[in-house]
């Protein structure tokens, strides 16, 4: 309670410290902005012959720049009334300061991009936004009437993604209302004094809905008390409503040779989370998971990462020796999650230290799923060392094991503390994971950018020859549209059910399990998105000409586009790749949906997949792109198995 009053004390002393600087601008300024708005308001209307509508123009730019000079346009707005009448006034008004409170909600949805680190820290955004947070549909309606705060409010909106169409009813009814109390102060601009009338029109009107807000907060909440106490003596259960928002961002960095010893990008990264932490901490301790895979391609890492944490123990000191483990789909069972639990325990692995998860993207969806639960959370730093996991698995914020027969059966969603992506890891990779990984470069583009779909159509012979530079580019376009779909896309949890991201996977998943995960991940989803094209295409909603890029771009980069576990059916002759519907639905909640392409770099949801049409499609896939020494004389025929 002390700690509300003094927010409170502040919070006035605050507003009336602007008001005093107001009134000290116009006493200051307002001949200088009375005289140029009503030369400019003269010019336009004697050289221009649509001067009303160039003056209304005039008048729309400058409340729009309500974000950022919020005492201009109060006299603006007072010279519209008294140029334009109260009507066409108000209307302008309106208008205006609409799209000014849009143009700062934007300001708040992109402040972190436009900001950065530059201009603020980590922390400074942290705190605006637990501000932000206690913003509620009251304070958005009095704080338009406030100059300065009345910006603060709509920008705090965006930062925490406030409802946008609730958003722009709340502000649009407290900018009408504004726009009325302007037009009615305005009407009489041209018989009084317009400084006097400013200062009521930007100040006294809204101090008036400060007091009848808070005469409405007392009510409520005397109100409120008494329910309590009926709801108390009645034996009636009471409801108490718990809402907050938790923010996160981690960083995705691209770096070479992590464990060089000129190479500061880990130290820097592994610092910032002993600062953030708040405590004196004299050095971080670490753990370092690794994938047996990453071991066979640089039998030298072990060695690197033990001499850089030695050469750098001041700051950051590794807990216990580096555990290797056996990656790939192995590493997704349960029983391996008791193994990493216990190296965890074992070591007093707990929330202010750091697991360091280095490997493939099976690896990193274990080890994110045990950092998710151990400990109710405790830190994760990925380092992905495959081309699919530095550009799609391991910069999400999905974790996830096998189980049950179904794959990522058991899992969270918990972002990790930062993804380090090296470049170099990717040099050792055999030539099937380096063309594997690109499968996901493909889909992102293809459901987002037909701008980088066409560029890597473009290179092609590059991509294939895993040139250095154009493999980075890719890696780090896919990794970036991968990132925006999951921060701007609405849903980055996937509470509902559309899941772009998951484009072609129904099929390959099911095709994974089918061949005992013989056919890798990316594998399977070049083959899925071919065959949900094939469909797009037969119902309608995708051109031959766009299906053949696809299918084209993926065959050049060495997909091929058929396996013969396809060909498997159930006993009733129903291919058994398309139990994987099912199993898509409900792993979706209940409710199929499927993304669709309907050009190359935009899709659609559908929710009903016609058999028949699927039936078509497959074979279709088969005719055209089965291997030519797999391909039967004959019609081909369905294997069936009990």
């Amino acid at each position: 309670m002390d700690t509300f009053h003094r927010t409170g004390a502040g919070l006035l002393f605050y507003v009336v410290g602007v008001m005093a600087l107001m009134i000290l601008s116009f006493l200051l300024f307002e001949q200088d902005v009375q005289s140029f708005v009503t030369s400019t308001i003269t010019f336009l209307s004697e050289k221009a012959p649509a001067g009303f509508w160039l003056i209304s123009l005039f008048i729309i730019v400058l409340l729009t720049f309500d974000i950022v000079l919020p005492i201009p346009s109060s006299l603006v707005a007072m010279f519209a009334v008294a140029s334009l009448g109260p009507l066409w006034g108000a209307l302008n008004i309106s208008i205006g300061l609409i799209l000014s409170c849009c143009i700062g909600y934007w300001l708040g949805v992109r402040s972190d991009r436009l900001l950065g680190a530059r201009w603020l820290s980590h922390r400074e955004r942290q705190k605006a936004r637990r501000l932000a947070g206690q913003l509620g549909s009251s304070t958005l309606v009095v704080m338009r009437g406030v100059p300065v705060l009345a910006e603060t409010s709509v920008i705090a909106a965006g930062m925490i993604q406030y409802p946008f169409g609730k958003f722009l009813l709340m502000t649009s009814l407290a900018n009408i209302g504004l726009a009325t109390a302007y037009a009615y102060v305005g009407t009489y601009a041209s018989v009084q004094d317009p400084f006097l009338l400013v200062v009521a029109g930007s100040i006294a009107v809204p101090a008036l809905g400060w007091m009848l807000k808070w005469i409405w907060q007392q009510l409520a909440d005397s109100a409120s008390v008494s329910d309590a106490e009926s709801d108390a003596a009645s034996g009636e259960i009471q409801t108490i409503k718990a809402a907050f928002s938790v923010q996160h961002q981690y960083p995705v960095c691209f770096t070479r040779h992590v464990f060089a010893r000129n190479n500061s990008d880990l130290l820097t990264i592994l610092l910032r989370s002993r600062m953030n932490s708040g405590e004196d901490v004299l050095s971080l301790g670490c753990v370092l998971i690794v994938d047996q895979g990453v071991i066979d391609g640089n039998p030298e890492v072990l060695d690197e990462a033990t001499q850089y944490f030695s050469q750098h123990q001041q700051y950051i000191h590794m807990m216990a020796e580096p555990f290797v483990v056996q990656g790939g789909e192995a590493i997704k069972q349960p029983e391996q999650l008791d193994i990493l639990y216990r190296y965890l325990q074992r070591h007093q692995v707990d929330r202010h230290n750091m697991v360091i998860a280095m490997g493939g993207g099976a690896l990193l969806d274990t080890v994110g799923y045990v950092c998710a639960t151990f400990h109710r959370g405790i830190k994760l730093l990925r380092m992905p060392s495959t081309v699919l996991a530095q550009n799609d698995a391991g910069v999400g914020v999905k974790n996830g094991i096998n189980a049950y027969g179904s794959k990522n059966l058991i899992g969270t969603f918990c972002p990790p503390f930062a993804v380090l992506n090296d470049l170099a890891l990717l040099n050792t990779l055999p030539q099937r994971d380096k063309r594997a990984g690109l499968a996901e470069a493909v889909k992102v583009a293809a459901i987002r950018s037909a701008g980088f779909f066409q560029w890597l159509e473009q290179h092609v012979p590059a991509l294939n020859a895993f040139d250095s530079r154009v493999t980075q580019h890719a890696i780090a376009r896919c990794a970036e549209l991968h990132i925006q779909q999951i921060t701007q896309g609405g849903d980055p949890f996937e509470t509902g059910n559309i899941r772009p991201l998951d484009y072609g996977h129904w099929a390959a998943h099911k095709l994974e399990s089918l061949t005992q995960y013989d056919v890798r991940h990316g594998e399977a989803v070049a083959i899925g998105m071919a065959l949900d094209a094939y469909y797009a295409s037969e119902a309608g909603m995708l051109s031959r000409y766009d299906l053949r890029r696809l299918t084209g771009l993926l065959e050049k980069l060495g997909f091929t586009l058929w396996h013969p576990a396809l060909d498997l059916c159930d006993q009733n002759g129903q291919p058994l790749i398309f139990e994987g519907l099912e199993e898509f639905r409900q792993h979706l909640g209940g409710q199929l949906c499927i993304t669709l392409l309907t050009a190359i770099g935009t899709d659609d949801e559908v929710h009903d997949i016609d058999t028949g049409r699927l039936l078509f499609a497959l074979r279709s896939l088969k005719q055209f792109h089965q291997p030519a020494e797999k391909q039967d004389e004959d019609q081909p025929r369905w294997q069936e198995v009990g």
